[in-house]
């Protein structure tokens, strides 16, 4: 019972540690504090913003506005500003607050700043309006406007960094400018606390400054170094000398990164301790002396793993990574070996399966030996002149028995008039020899027959197999010389995007050749509930210099994530619209059709038409066009993929199983088409002018024969034209109302309409004419329009 109690007890705990996971993380403790110490940095007189600008970029995230808001309204109560200041900073974060889900929809950060610094502005000029020296502070309310608006900017990039610190492979330079004031002006605002004498504010903006040295070198530490001595002048801490102290410290520190910390910390100490005496003195402030000493201690009992966690992040050049070069190069090899080594098993298991040898003959010397000792078993063993026929002349009586045996292969089946007249004269019972012998002839014939099906099946499945070797060593070739993951592009995208306030979760650049690539961006969704995929086509086209196009977009409007894959854009663009009508009114039509974008700037459509009508023809055309879909997206070669088609359907059923297959591929880079057919009806193209060209086929459906002969056409297209594709039961409307083969092309060349829909609704609609409304097969009409882009 006990156990129990504990049990009960201890899940009841860790439930309660989840939800609080839910609400508070790492990045709210870091938001809260700093919030908190912002509120308190006074920065000249009784100006302190800085937890206002902080705190209504905070606020456009829910998940952080409420904890921060908390201790940043308490770190404002807490501080030591006036009265009148307080109770100014205390509104205008009640103000924010109150707005936060209309600053939400706010894109962009110049407004927000805007937002904030007007926020603030009549409630300073009202109280300046309260006070003796109104002139002076309508002056410092202009200041505290300005820096307001600047500090909002400015943090802006420092909290989006840390809320996506996860997703990040590198950090630009206003990014660690934003984190280092974030962080010198939280230290600011600890005030004069000291433990022991020591203050707690040199010791963190020393170790702030040792940090940056050590991880970025020079010119991170002698930044942060100008960073702490501007805030210290700011705060009226100490003189303006300071800032060159500090910002040399950091410079000479920091060049020592290469080596180790140590060296580093020591750089940092002594070019310190030279520099304020040479300025200052020793004597005049000797304690700042152990402060940095102190804080120097500090930073080198940090564990590695500290150092290693924020350089990770901190890397301001990914190309002069060579580590992550080196891993992917690796990593891409070892891959590239496996496909090799896969598509070469592959290729030496279809030989194996076609090695194997069939026999030619239902009967050889084997079988007909087995044959004559079961007839001789059969009819001859009991028989009265069995010593005279199979020992006195067993050579005779044999040959006898396989000449009649011979005979089978030519005739199939023998009666007692085909067999040799010396053995009806000298055999006791010819009719019973001849009846045994026709029944083990039908076996073996019978046998011979499931040998050469399951011979025909072995060779469609090595032929599969070689498919699969194939298609894997096009993949391997792909890898080895096209692919390639270039981290800078994404890195400078990835920028670029954040730039115009468009923040992504992933970039990914692929490079796929010499002067082609593809770029994948995900990203939240956004608050409109679609992909704002226009906007971030025109930034990353800009920065590549390139016409980009969005080649696939997806958007889910009850997910949370959504993607959209850059392309160069097209020559030429496609549109394609379908009417389709089943045959006797059935829900489920024979016909299947798609129509998809593909790799490499193609565009295909596809018409499938399964044999008979109903559910049987939807199923045979259903899963050739399910198929196809799958496989040209996944980039396999057209000939592998009906030749795949082609053996699933003679290996599914041990019935008759066949569908026609209507395949258009259109390049929209160069506006070729290439046309695959297998038993499909030809294919119009309506050129701008009116004309109509017509692309015949006489190829067989796939599921027939194993062995596939692809009928490929390739046509130059041209801004304007339409590519037609029909099923038989449009072209047939017009054969059974002997209106001939061709009528299609003379309706076409009279259709004025330039829509894709109104064309296949026109189509459709003049063969049910024809057939007088009668529908005697299913119907589709594909129709796609290419023009330019």
């Amino acid at each position: 019972m006990q156990r129990n109690a504990t049990a009960i007890k201890d899940k009841s705990l860790k439930s309660y540690d989840i939800k609080i996971g839910r609400y508070i993380d790492s990045n709210t403790v870091i938001f809260a504090i700093m919030g908190f110490l912002l509120s308190r940095s006074i920065l000249v007189e009784s100006i302190a913003p800085l937890g206002v600008a902080f705190y209504i970029y905070i606020s456009k995230f829910d998940r952080y506005k409420i904890p921060v808001f908390i201790l940043t309204l308490g770190g404002i109560l807490l501080s030591t500003n006036d009265l009148g200041s307080i109770i100014k900073y205390s509104i205008c974060l009640v103000i924010i607050l109150a707005i936060s889900k209309k600053l939400k929809q706010v894109n962009s950060t110049m407004k927000v700043a805007i937002i904030c610094s007007m926020i603030l502005l009549p409630i300073s000029i009202g109280q300046a309006f309260l006070s003796s020296k109104y002139i002076y502070d309508l002056l410092i309310t202009g200041i505290e406007c300005v820096v307001t608006f600047i500090a909002v900017y400015i943090f802006s990039f420092g909290i989006n960094l840390l809320v996506n610190i996860n997703n990040r492979i590198s950090v630009r330079l206003e990014e660690a400018i934003s984190i280092s004031l974030l962080i010198t002006f939280s230290i600011m605002g600890l005030g004069n606390i000291a433990i022991f004498g020591i203050s707690i504010r040199h010791v963190l903006a020393t170790m702030l400054i040792l940090i940056a040295s050590i991880i970025g070198g020079p010119p991170m530490g002698a930044t942060s170094g100008v960073l702490v001595g501007l805030a210290f002048i700011i705060n009226n801490i100490i003189s303006a000398i300071y800032m060159g102290v500090y910002s040399f410290a950091g410079l000479i520190g920091g060049a020592f990164n290469k080596v180790n910390k140590y060296l580093c910390i020591l750089g940092y100490i002594l070019s310190w301790i030279i520099m304020y005496a040479y300025t200052s003195g020793l004597s005049s402030n000797i304690m700042a002396i152990r402060d940095i000493l102190i804080a120097s201690l500090i930073v080198i009992l940090l564990p590695e793993r500290f150092f290693a966690r924020i350089e990770k992040v901190m890397k301001t050049n990914v190309g002069s990574n060579e580590v992550i070069y080196d891993y992917i190069m690796r990593s891409k090899n070892l891959t590239n070996n496996r496909l090799v080594s896969m598509y070469k098993t592959y290729d030496e298991l279809a030989n194996t399966f076609d090695r194997i040898r069939e026999k030619d003959k239902i009967m050889d010397h084997r079988d007909i030996a087995n044959v004559i000792d079961m007839i001789h078993n059969d009819e001859c063993k009991n028989c009265s002149m069995r010593r005279m026929c199979w020992e006195s002349r067993f050579n005779h009586t044999y040959t006898m028995m396989y000449k009649i045996l011979e005979s089978f292969e030519e005739y199939g089946d023998i009666n007692i008039n085909n067999i040799p007249n010396d053995f009806r004269k000298e055999c006791m019972k010819p009719e019973e020899i001849v009846k045994v012998t026709n029944y083990y002839y039908k076996m073996f014939a019978l046998d011979y027959e499931w040998i050469l099906k399951f011979s025909e099946s072995r060779k469609l499945i090595a032929n599969q197999i070689r498919s699969i070797s194939k298609s894997i060593e096009g993949l391997s070739k792909d890898l080895e010389n096209n692919i390639f993951l270039d981290l800078e592009k994404e890195k400078n995208i990835y920028d670029e995007l954040e730039r115009y306030d468009i923040y992504v979760d992933r970039v990914s650049y692929l490079s796929k050749g010499k002067d082609d690539f593809e770029i994948t961006i995900d990203k939240k969704l956004c608050d409109c509930g679609c992909l704002c995929e226009n906007k971030i086509i025109n930034v990353v086209s800009d920065l590549m210099n390139y016409n980009l196009a969005a080649q696939k977009i997806g958007c889910r409007g009850l997910g949370e994530k959504c993607k959209i894959i850059l392309t160069k854009a097209e020559k030429y663009k496609a549109i394609t619209d379908v009417s389709i009508m089943s045959r006797d009114g059935y829900m489920l039509c024979g016909d299947n059709y798609t129509y998809m974008d593909i790799n490499d700037g193609k565009y295909m459509m596809a018409i499938s038409d399964g044999m008979g009508k109903g559910k049987k023809a939807y199923e045979e055309s259903s899963i050739t066009i399910d198929i196809l879909e799958k496989m040209m997206d996944a980039k396999i070669e057209n000939e592998i993929v009906i030749n795949t088609i082609n053996n699933m359907l003679l290996l599914k059923s041990s019935d008759e199983m066949f569908s026609t297959i209507d395949l258009g591929i259109v390049d929209l880079k160069k506006g070729m088409l290439e046309t695959v057919k297998m038993g499909a009806c030809s294919t119009y193209i309506k050129r701008e002018d009116g004309e109509v060209d017509l692309i015949s086929s006489s190829s067989l459906p796939v599921g027939i024969l194993s062995d596939v002969t692809l009928d490929r056409k390739t046509v130059k297209l041209s801004d304007g034209d339409y590519i037609i594709m029909v099923s038989d039961g449009i072209v047939d409307a017009g054969k059974n109302k002997d209106f001939g083969d061709n009528w299609l092309i003379y309706f076409l060349q009279n259709i004025e309409t330039t829509n894709p829909k109104e064309i296949s609704n026109l189509v459709l609609d003049r063969a049910l004419e024809i057939q007088m409304g009668e529908v005697e097969d299913d119907m589709t009409v594909l129709v796609t329009k290419i023009y330019s882009n």
